[in-house]
């Protein structure tokens, strides 16, 4: 059978002092959720195993996505499957696609043990998780199918190489709408390295000003540390794209293209 590891912590009494200069922790979930991981973490290292597997559901990462939106600003979830930052422990969630009434279902039909919560920081009052919950089962009673879409839409924030790209994209957004002089040492920052990053794809014109890396203007001499973590993130972002265009997904929108040029030239209008 299996072999069962249980590992007790007193973390609510350290969370009364854990907090910066010995004062208690301005969150108990988000401690709690830190002391909890680093003693699985610890006893999966003592017992020589390399993958960390947690039972989070499809509920819970669209209840944190949801929760990441509102609160942080930020598209984020999650993730079915990362390397901690130590590189000695693979963490895997392998039902990130299942909904907790399934798994409900799964563990009483087989007189599984279930542990009841027992935390006394989830007591006080009604957690933020319990109430977009509430309102994402309010939404289900209205759209059925929300689930699925959820599920979808949530593949791609799963991975892991995606999170720094959409960072990155949302810092620059928002570093751009704020009217400072930060902005002018930032363009012309952009203007000194115009001469190693330069777009020759075809695409769109959106793409033109991107700032991708040029392979042709990079001599053999020169590693990727030389490049800026905005230039390496651009460049990962399109050839995610071409590879996107190249495997098909793109060809209706080429199709389009293709019958838009034709229509033009049809109406004697030029071409782009």
């Amino acid at each position: 059978g299996l072999k069962y590891h249980y590992v007790k912590d007193n973390i609510v009494d350290r969370a009364n002092s854990g907090g910066k200069n010995g004062t208690i922790v301005t969150s108990l979930c988000a401690y709690c959720a830190r002391m909890k991981r680093g003693n699985l973490y610890s006893c999966a290292r003592k017992n020589a195993c390399n993958k960390l597997v947690l039972a989070q559901h499809l509920d819970d990462c669209a209840e944190s996505c949801f929760m990441s939106m509102m609160h942080n600003g930020f598209i984020r979830t999650m993730k079915a499957k990362y390397e901690i930052n130590a590189g000695d422990l693979t963490v895997i969630r392998p039902m990130v696609y299942c909904r907790e009434s399934l798994m409900t279902e799964f563990a009483k039909s087989n007189s599984l043990p279930v542990i009841n919560e027992n935390c006394p920081a989830c007591f006080e009052e009604p957690k933020e998780r319990a109430r977009v919950k509430k309102l994402l089962s309010r939404e289900e009673t209205l759209y059925p199918n929300i689930y699925d879409n959820i599920r979808r839409s949530l593949i791609p924030i799963m991975h892991d190489d995606l999170q720094g790209i959409l960072r990155c994209y949302t810092e620059e957004a928002v570093s751009k709408s704020r009217k400072n002089n930060k902005g002018q040492g930032k363009r012309k920052n952009r203007e000194q390295t115009s001469d190693v990053v330069k777009n020759k794809n075809e695409t769109t014109e959106v793409m033109e000003k991107a700032d991708i890396i040029d392979p042709s203007k990079v001599s053999h001499s020169q590693a990727l540390s030389d490049f800026t973590d905005k230039e390496l993130v651009k460049e990962v972002a399109r050839r995610k794209a071409h590879k996107f265009r190249l495997a098909g997904a793109m060809k209706r929108l080429d199709d389009d293209e293709d019958r838009l040029e034709q229509a033009k030239k049809e109406c004697g209008e030029p071409s782009v």
